[in-house]
This record gives C-alpha cells, sequence and structure tokens, in this order.
C-alpha cells in the first residue's frame, strides 16, 4: 500500500529553479529543519508513522514493539565522506493509539528513505461519547 507523503509547508520548494547556495543566509531554514522529519497520522481508519530515514539502508534498521510502544532504532558505523568519517544513530518510540492493534503493524522503506509504520485503526473497540460544553456568565469569568 503506497502513501503519499506531503512535507510540511517548511519543506517545500516555493522558488523553483533556486539552488539552496544562491539563496542568502537568513532566508535559510536552519539544518535542522532540513535534516528529516518524523510525522504521526491518527486517522478514523487507520494510524501511520512516516519517518525520514534516507541516511540508513533496511540492514540498519529495526521497528519493534514493546509493551505499548512501537521503538524505531537507526544506527550506522563510520563512514567515511568526504569531510572525514560520520557515524548515525537514533532511537524514536511512539505510543500505540488506543484500535490500534499492535499485532498488526507493518512498515514498509519507499526508495526515497521514507520509513512508513501501518496499521488498521478499529473505531468499533472504542465507544463513542459526547462531550458536554460548558458556558460561562460574562460577570463570572476571573482574569
Amino acid at each position: 500500500m503506497d502513501v503519499t507523503i506531503q512535507y510540511p509547508w517548511f519543506r517545500r520548494s516555493f522558488f523553483p529553479g533556486f539552488f539552496p547556495s544562491r539563496i542568502p543566509f537568513f532566508m535559510r531554514m536552519p539544518s535542522w529543519l532540513d535534516s528529516g522529519f518524523s510525522e504521526m497520522r491518527l486517522d478514523r481508519d487507520r494510524f501511520a508513522i512516516n519517518l525520514d530515514v534516507k541516511h540508513f539502508s533496511p540492514e540498519e534498521l529495526t521497528v519493534k514493539v514493546n509493551d505499548d510502544y512501537i521503538e524505531i532504532h537507526g544506527r550506522h558505523e563510520d563512514r567515511q565522506d568526504e569531510h572525514g568519517f560520520v557515524s548515525r544513530a537514533f532511537f524514536r518510540k511512539y505510543k500505540v493509539p488506543v484500535g490500534v492493534d499492535p499485532s498488526a503493524l507493518t512498515s514498509s522503506l519507499s526508495s526515497d528513505g521514507v520509513l512508513t509504520v501501518f496499521a488498521p485503526r478499529n473505531m468499533l473497540d472504542v465507544p463513542e461519547r459526547t462531550i458536554p460544553i460548558t458556558c460561562e456568565e460574562k460577570g463570572t469569568a476571573q482574569k
């Protein structure tokens, strides 16, 4: 099953044809915004996590369910790049929402390095309820 991933507004290119090196430093996004993203979506019928793992190969990633949490690990040893050696590691932990069966979780890795962990959500197990709305009098509001 393919998942359409929309990058947040701050990662979209509003200036087609411009290269980041030509954009003045004060208009560039901080490097932590461009270094990866994590998105968790909880729809009525589906639960999904999208995680940027483009710096890791499938063998360097693990996805586990531990109690009520999904744990995603990524680690690779020293690799040489144009500046020297680099090693990377991360650990993310997500709570499994109500109505999601942990045994139904599956994951896939796209060609552009986005890991997707998803499962159907069974809302029949969660009862619907109405939440009452209380109103305050104009004169009784505390400041």
